[in-house]
C-alpha cells in the first residue's frame, strides 16, 4: 500500500469517524430534548394534581376519578420517560468502531521464493564447468550460477 493510499485511508477514516460522532451528538441532543419534555410534563401534571387534590381537600370533595385520571397521565408519561432514559443510555454508549484495513485489489499474488535452495549435483553428462570460477553447471546454462559469467 503506497503512503497516499494510506493517507488517503486515514483521512477517510478521519471522515467517517467525524460523521458517526456528529450524527451521535445529534441523537443524544434529540434524545435529551424528549426526556427534559418528558420531565416537564410529568411535573406540570404533578403540579395539576397537587393543585386539584389541595382545592378538592380544601372543599371536603376530593374526587376519586380526576384524580386518578391525573395519576393515570403521570403513570404513562413515567414509562415514556424510563424508556427514553434507557434509549439516551444506549446511544450515549455507542462507540465508534474502526473497519478493517481493506484488501489491496490491484496488486499481483505475492511470489513464493525458496529461502535457500540446494540443487541436485549435475551429472557430468550433463553438466559443464565454468571458464571463469571452474563451477558445475547444467549444459543448458547460459550464465554461471556462481559467478555470473556468460558461458558459451
Amino acid at each position: 500500500m503506497s503512503f497516499f493510499d494510506q493517507i488517503s485511508r486515514q483521512i477517510s477514516q478521519g471522515v467517517d469517524r467525524a460523521k458517526f460522532e456528529a450524527d451521535k451528538f445529534q441523537r443524544t441532543t434529540r434524545i435529551q430534548g424528549e426526556t427534559n419534555e418528558l420531565r416537564r410534563q410529568i411535573d406540570t401534571k404533578l403540579a395539576e394534581l397537587g393543585q386539584r387534590a389541595y382545592e378538592l381537600q380544601r372543599a371536603g370533595q376530593i374526587s376519586s376519578a380526576s384524580i386518578n385520571e391525573l395519576a393515570t397521565a403521570i403513570d404513562q408519561l413515567r414509562s415514556s420517560l424510563v424508556t427514553k432514559e434507557e434509549e439516551l443510555k444506549k446511544a450515549q454508549a455507542e462507540v465508534f468502531v474502526e473497519p478493517p484495513p481493506a484488501e489491496p485489489t490491484n496488486s499481483a499474488p505475492a511470489q513464493q521464493v525458496p529461502i535457500s535452495y540446494d540443487p541436485p549435483p549435475p551429472s557430468p553428462a550433463t553438466s559443464k564447468a565454468c571458464g571463469v570460477c571452474g563451477f558445475q553447471m547444467p549444459s543448458s546454462a547460459m550464465f554461471c550460477p556462481n559467478c555470473g559469467t556468460r558461458v558459451g
